[in-house]
């Protein structure tokens, strides 16, 4: 029992769920991000898990009790809860040590995140251009919408990456939609007016941005693969860090020789990243041809902790190849790029360096749309997968 109960903290699968079911032990989690707003999500929870639902993601969470508290822990993170429950309901904090976050939590039994009126909902279905910060630093994003009557889910992707599986529901001319894995929380509410959404992206209780958005058939994201550079006057990409165990692994060792070299720049605290490490997984059990390495930097603070969290990482994503410590106390880029002499700049965590098998920088991909576009994310793993195979018969 043990070891399925293990396994199960291991995995992370997409279903279906009927949100007007209301099954037993199923609650409505909230973070509180400031006095007016609330971050909701579903879970279900019993002696051993939290599961998270987002739309068709389940997030499995191993449950511990200290004294009378509850404290739920993630397989991947460094964050946690820790609630005590009062007759069916839950009061706590969702804690990030290193970043020195507390955020508070509650819960209560129920299914939906958002109040509706099941006759009463405009149209949301499809993608549209958003525009972050559009009075200031602009930047821009799709929105992409899945609606049917009230119910719509989906993600944002940006050039960095997307924001992960989001579910919420139309109320009117009102869109509001918000997950939470253990790590990430976000939530976008706004209102629609002659065919523009205008509103806010609320992350944690720590950031908000307010946007704009409307339907843009020309718009597209930036490549991916023309966003970070190799520095002029390098071929190869550079780097001799340790790993995990301690190991000295630089880009010259005679392992990497004749293989096509996947160099990912990542951290363990990355959601992204986590997506990106879960693909390079697939493919090194694909592909004999391929050697992955991952560069982390992070935000631990303390060296002997971001060796465990870059561990903890390891061992339960079941990743055969190595974890490099480049830095800790900080994932700051423009610190992190001064480590990285091949690089022009560090746009994105993650970035991945395709190296031939004869060291030479062939791409380098930016940030990481993963599984929650759908449709977007199964063309990038074939056109990826080709180039791959072209570079490994060279």
């Amino acid at each position: 029992m043990n070891r399925f109960i293990n396994l199960l903290f291991l995995v992370l699968f997409f279903s279906c769920f009927n949100q007007n079911d209301n099954p037993p032990n199923n609650y409505l989690g909230f973070l509180i991000a400031n006095d007016s707003i609330d971050i909701p999500f579903n879970f279900n929870l019993n002696d051993s898990l939290m599961i998270i639902r987002n739309s068709r993601e389940n997030i499995y969470l191993p449950i511990s009790n200290s004294n009378d508290s509850i404290k739920v822990n993630s397989p991947f993170f460094e964050d946690f809860l820790m609630f005590v429950e009062f007759k069916d309901s839950f009061s706590g904090f969702y804690y990030n040590e290193s970043l020195k976050r507390k955020i508070p939590f509650f819960a209560k039994p129920g299914t939906h995140r958002f109040n509706f009126n099941n006759n009463d909902y405009k149209n949301f279905d499809g993608k549209w251009k958003m525009v972050f910060n559009y009075d200031d630093e602009a930047f821009s994003a799709e929105l992409m919408a899945i609606q049917h009557k009230n119910q719509i889910s989906g993600t944002v992707r940006t050039e960095t990456g997307d924001y992960g599986f989001m579910e919420g529901v139309v109320n009117g001319k009102k869109i509001n939609i918000s997950n939470f894995n253990g790590y990430r929380a976000y939530m976008i509410n706004g209102d629609l007016d002659n065919e523009t959404i205008r509103g806010n992206l609320y992350r944690g209780n720590y950031d908000v941005k307010k946007f704009i958005a409307y339907k843009d058939i020309d718009f597209k994201l930036s490549d991916p693969y023309g966003l970070t550079k190799i520095k002029k006057g390098y071929d190869n990409f550079i780097f001799s860090f340790k790993s995990s165990d301690g190991e000295l692994i630089s880009n010259s060792d005679e392992k990497f020789n004749g293989k096509v070299n996947l160099i990912q720049i990542m951290g363990s605290w990355c959601p992204n990243c986590l997506d990106e490490s879960k693909y390079l997984s697939e493919l090194s059990k694909k592909y004999d041809e391929i050697m992955i390495t991952s560069i982390a930097f992070e935000f631990a603070n303390s060296k002997l902790k971001a060796i465990n969290n870059i561990k903890k990482l390891k061992k339960n994503l079941d990743l055969s190849h190595d974890i490099l410590l480049a830095q800790y106390g900080s994932s700051n880029k423009d610190d992190a790029i001064k480590k990285l002499p091949s690089l022009d700049t560090l746009i994105s965590y993650p970035t991945l360096i395709i190296v031939d098998k004869f060291q030479k920088v062939r791409r380098i991909h930016t940030g990481f749309n993963g599984p929650a576009t759908g449709q977007k994310y199964e063309n990038f793993k074939n056109e990826f997968e080709l180039f791959l195979e072209k570079l490994i018969s060279e």
